[in-house]
């Protein structure tokens, strides 16, 4: 059997596909955290019976409950550790591979299914989500299994007898049902392979196909009540932004691993097949089939993210990748002769060079951490005392930490648990002004406040240490003294500051300028009723530095006798033609407290400068037509 399997050149070459594969996926597998998703869907396995899991697991959360049921009962049987909970998805990514080569191959010819199976199984885009306990490698699996016995059902129908027939219709039917109580993204790929299939029926199989897809429906039945409250709720579009214009291209680009190389190397192979072939070159209707079905799921997703509410992201197109991919290898043919075994085996290794060592994939941070930063809060109680430090944390949920702080014996609670701005960076500062500890702890395992870290630098100036995992999550202890090995702020690269000893620096009225009270000199800025504006820093970058700046941070002092409403710390950047291209501001009722002087912040994340042209401007807007006193403005710019 060794023997024949080394002779037939397909079966070998995937064989090693699959191997390798398989080994990418369970490599270390448990070796990172439990990712927000993650947490979210554990968290809400822990309900007594089935209907608390109905009503407060998945009803409200915005995915069908198929993934949520399985859960639900498989860490009864296996646990919550990291290797239990993620083994069906690994093996689900694994199996991918194997059905990307089966679909592809009958689509096409065996060739096509070997360098599908290599980017299924290589790149990093299906790889990563076959590593974590979500509905997206599960709903690629079940759409290609779906697939798979669609294809056997509609096109093979001849060569099958009654009873094969029925037992295709019965595993398309399963897996369509899978799809439907998957993820609402393999239920649209479910719908329109349902739809697709109508113009291929035959005779033979009419019935079949019809009573299949009934079947599907009213096994679905169940959740339409589930689906129809989905449909209500607001879902990720509290936090995911709508799709822009050019959302396909960088969706593309992320998909082959952000890389050129891999651009270049698909560009390439794609560019000799076609040449190759070029004289029995056409369409095919499985080509035309992978246009629409990958494009559809993308189109939909679009349109209903513009106009009702942001749903697409790099996830839930993963169950039609595999089109783009069948469509791109599709002009490969048979035999695997020797040219091709060496263009396959390039390929491969371009994929794996790409994900493993220029992507540094099992050394990179993927998803937001949440277990080493509960080990850095255990570790820092050993070290300095937990009675020694306050902390505080942005967490969605606070069991999501304390799951992994109980595994290190840390029954810590922390001051605040979320930080959205607003009103909670108020509650921070009053936080931070009471601790009477020499240390304090802040964590951040989803976007927070940038201004989060001036607050608590005002009273704990000093870094003792700071994790950050790739920006998706942070740990930061502050200190009130630097000790040994401890980390200073980072300084500007260039910085101004108006203390109004000058007059008209910013182009203020020096009319307003007075002597009393003041936060440091001798002199502050008074802005009354009458005053919709006060002092402002205009200079284009090119007038600033020539540096590259990825940070600005904007900061005010400010005494009011009565609470401020409605007036901001503005920072905006304007095209040199007047168009506004970035505007933030920072609401002052959020920093200040009554007639005592306060320090107002203001970051921002500076993605690129477009052009050192482009005008950057930081002033006081009075919209609330308040009256309070300023002192000290000043901006600084950071590498």
């Amino acid at each position: 059997m060794i023997k024949k399997i080394i002779q037939n050149k397909v079966t070998l070459f995937l064989l090693v596909i699959l191997a390798v594969s398989a080994f990418l996926r369970f490599w270390h597998d448990a070796a990172f955290s439990f990712s927000n998703d993650e947490l979210s869907a554990l968290y809400r396995t822990r309900f007594e019976t089935f209907h608390d899991l109905v009503q407060n697991g998945f009803y409200v959360d915005g995915h069908p409950g198929g993934i949520q049921i399985f859960l639900f009962y498989w860490v009864r049987l296996f646990g919550f550790s990291e290797t239990a909970v993620r083994l069906p998805f690994v093996i689900a990514g694994a199996l991918s591979v194997l059905f990307t080569y089966l679909v592809a191959s009958r689509w096409f010819n065996r060739v096509t299914g070997l360098f599908s199976a290599v980017a299924v199984g290589f790149l990093q885009y299906p790889l990563v989500f076959s590593r974590i306990a979500r509905p997206y490698v599960t709903g690629l699996l079940f759409v290609l299994v779906m697939v798979y016995f669609w294809t056997r059902l509609l096109f093979e129908s001849p060569e099958n007898k009654k009873s094969k027939l029925f037992w295709m219709t019965v595993l398309y039917t399963l897996s369509m049902t899978l799809c439907l109580y998957n993820h609402y993204f393999s239920f649209l790929l479910a719908v329109i392979t349902g739809i697709t299939g109508l113009f291929f029926l035959s005779r033979r199989t009419v019935w079949y196909y019809l009573a299949g897809n009934a079947m599907s429906g009213i096994l679905f039945i169940p959740h339409i009540p589930i689906t129809l409250n989905h449909l209500r709720i607001a879902g990720v579009g509290l936090w995911l932004g709508k799709p822009g214009a050019n959302w396909l291209q960088t969706y593309l680009f992320d998909a082959l691993n952000n890389s050129y190389i891999v651009v270049a190397a698909v560009i390439l192979l794609v560019t000799i097949s076609i040449l190759v072939n070029l004289k029995k070159l056409r369409m095919t209707t499985f080509q035309i089939i992978s246009i629409v079905w990958f494009i559809l799921p993308f189109l939909v997703g679009f349109i209903y993210s513009r106009a009702v509410n942001p749903v697409l992201q790099d996830s839930v197109l993963l169950f039609s990748f595999p089109f783009l991919i069948f469509l791109l290898f599709s002009f490969f043919d048979e035999p695997l002769n020797r040219f091709k075994m060496v263009l396959l085996a390039l390929w491969g290794l371009v994929c794996l060079g790409s994900t493993v060592i220029e992507k540094d994939y099992y050394h990179s941070q993927h998803f937001g951490e949440f277990r080493d930063v509960a080990l850095h809060v255990a570790k820092w109680d050993k070290v300095y005392g937990a009675d020694s430090i306050t902390r505080a944390i942005s967490v969605n949920n606070p069991w999501y930490i304390e799951y992994y702080l109980k595994q290190y014996g840390c029954y810590d609670t922390f001051e605040q648990y979320d930080n959205r701005g607003g009103t909670d960076l108020l509650e921070l500062r009053h936080i931070v002004r009471r601790s009477q500890r020499p240390y304090f702890l802040y964590a951040w395992t989803k976007p927070a406040p940038l201004e989060i870290d001036d607050i608590v630098s005002e009273k704990y100036p000093f870094i003792i240490q700071r994790i950050d995992y790739g920006d998706l999550s942070a740990i930061t202890l502050y200190g009130l003294r630097l000790p040994a090995g401890g980390l200073k702020q980072e300084t500007p690269v260039v910085g101004y500051i108006n203390g109004f000893e000058h007059p008209a620096l910013w182009g203020e009225d020096t009319a307003r300028v007075v002597q009393d009270p003041v936060h440091s000199g001798s002199h502050s800025y008074f802005i009354d009723s009458t005053a919709e504006y006060g002092p402002t820093l205009s200079r284009t970058f090119s007038q600033i530095t020539l540096h590259t700046i990825h940070l600005i941070k904007a900061r005010v002092w400010v005494k009011a006798p009565v609470p401020v409403h409605n007036v901001y710390l503005v920072l905006s950047i304007e095209a040199p033609n007047g168009k506004t291209l970035v505007w933030r501001a920072a609401n002052l009722e959020y920093f200040t407290d009554t007639d005592s002087w306060s320090q107002v912040f203001l970051d921002y994340k500076l993605p690129e400068i477009k052009s050192y042209g482009d005008r950057l401007k930081v002033y006081i807007w009075n919209n609330g037509h308040q009256q309070f006193y300023i002192d000290d403005m000043g901006i600084a710019f950071y590498e």
